[in-house]
């Protein structure tokens, strides 16, 4: 049976049960909008929270379009919330796949929120670039390239790059989609054999160590900013089945570097209220060159290690900036000020059978370094690989010690002891 009418409702865009104790925080009626495969695995105690739930017609994949390709059923869903709990007062999209939809959801209902023209800087990698021309911030060289693109342009353009060249898409996450070539002839010959698709960037390759940059900006002002280096990469996560895992520096002088970077970034980009995730590259030289930008908080363990250390919350601070409602963090503060330790960090040993399988034996729990303070590990007879996931890993782990040299030492004697023994899935 349909809710009353009442003076609105909160529209929430996607939702991980996870994420289910950050939401609520108004006392209007909520509604909830998702596919049907996340529909049908979403908790009945997570699921009775909402007034209505309105179910997408949309293939189950890691494609991070198709929400946004869904507007149009987006919209009727909305107006017919609408009918039964009054017009909407805010729109909530806290993942990557649906901050674009979120606020076209709200520039079409005239909510208040991040709109349309921000959300796409911080979705398309060549918009945010361009915007950010003339900040002073060091960019990598970069063009928009697609079917239609000359191949004499193609030619000149990588004629002036020095070394490795990357083709990405401009509006996927997590390095999928992502090719690089070791230099300009390797990439001209496979866009002359293979073609280039539309929606796509080509990009000078930078040297250097991939870092992230994750916080709370409300009214223009960074309230909570966490700096941290990247041991490998969601490239060699995702394409190497290496580990992926990430230490907070653990210098003042440099989290100010980072918290100066990030205000130019989001200035340029117009993103006032929201939590944000940021990359960049700090190279052999000591320079930070801008990588990328989202606002949403940062995925992977990025969100569980900062409110086990930090006790930011960055899912309920996304919900607050969504509907409008004060940040929680009284103070603006770096994760040095907030944490005991001198520096922390999250690991994803990565899980090198892509099938269905079944968990079978776990080695190294008993050589666990003393500065795990969080962890996720499976059961013996855990079934993995069950649903597609962007990260996919065999245990999840957060670690603080005194220095970010200490955290990144017991994170690597970690890596070699923890093992997850498997068996494949029989099929029914």
């Amino acid at each position: 049976m349909s809710a009353p009418a009442t003076g609105g409702h909160v529209v929430h865009v996607g939702l991980l049960a996870q994420h289910a104790d950050a939401i609520g925080v108004t006392q209007e009626p909520m509604a909830l909008i998702l596919n049907r495969h996340a529909a049908e695995r979403l908790p009945q105690g997570v699921g009775c929270r909402f007034a209505r739930i309105g179910i997408l017609d949309l293939p189950h994949s890691l494609d991070f379009e198709v929400y946004d390709e869904s507007l149009d059923q987006m919209t009727e869903l909305v107006k017919e919330f609408s009918g039964d709990l009054g017009p909407p007062t805010a729109v909530v999209g806290m993942y990557e796949q649906v901050t674009l939809p979120a606020a076209r959801l709200r520039d079409r209902f005239g909510v208040p929120g991040v709109d349309t023209e921000t959300a796409l800087l911080c979705r398309d990698k060549v918009l945010m670039k361009e915007a950010l021309r003339g900040s002073g911030l060091r960019l990598p060289r970069f063009r928009e390239v697609g079917p239609e693109t000359p191949f004499s342009e193609l030619e000149d353009f990588v004629a002036g790059l020095p070394g490795k060249i990357v083709l990405k898409p401009q509006r996927q996450a997590g390095s999928f989609g992502i090719r690089i070539f070791n230099d300009a002839g390797a990439f001209l010959t496979h866009a002359r054999s293979s073609g280039i698709p539309g929606g796509y960037e080509i990009e000078e390759f930078i040297e250097g160590s991939v870092c992230h940059v994750d916080g709370v900006v409300r009214a223009g002002e960074i309230r909570f900013l966490s700096a941290s280096r990247y041991i490998g990469d969601c490239f060699s996560f995702q394409h190497g089945g290496q580990p992926l895992a990430s230490v907070t520096f653990d210098s003042q002088a440099m989290l100010a570097r980072f918290t100066d970077f990030t205000e130019l970034v989001l200035k340029h980009m117009g993103l006032r209220d929201s939590t944000f995730h940021l990359e960049a590259f700090l190279t052999p030289d000591d320079d930070l060159v801008f990588l990328e930008l989202a606002n949403r908080f940062g995925g992977a363990y990025v969100a569980n290690h900062l409110k086990a250390v930090c006790g930011i919350d960055l899912a309920r601070e996304s919900v607050l900036a969504c509907t409008g409602q004060p940040s929680e963090i009284r103070m603006p503060a770096n994760a040095l000020d907030l944490a005991g330790p001198g520096a922390s960090g999250w690991l994803y040993p990565a899980l090198p059978e892509k099938e269905r399988c079944v968990v079978k034996r776990i080695q190294g729990l008993d050589t666990c370094p003393g500065s795990v303070v969080l962890s996720e590990i499976p059961d013996i007879g855990q079934e993995l690989n069950d649903d597609i996931t962007p990260f996919a890993s065999s245990g999840k782990f957060v670690l603080a010690a005194g220095s970010s040299a200490a955290v990144e030492q017991d994170m690597r004697r970690l890596i070699k002891s923890y093992a997850v023994e498997v068996e494949m899935k029989r099929a029914a």
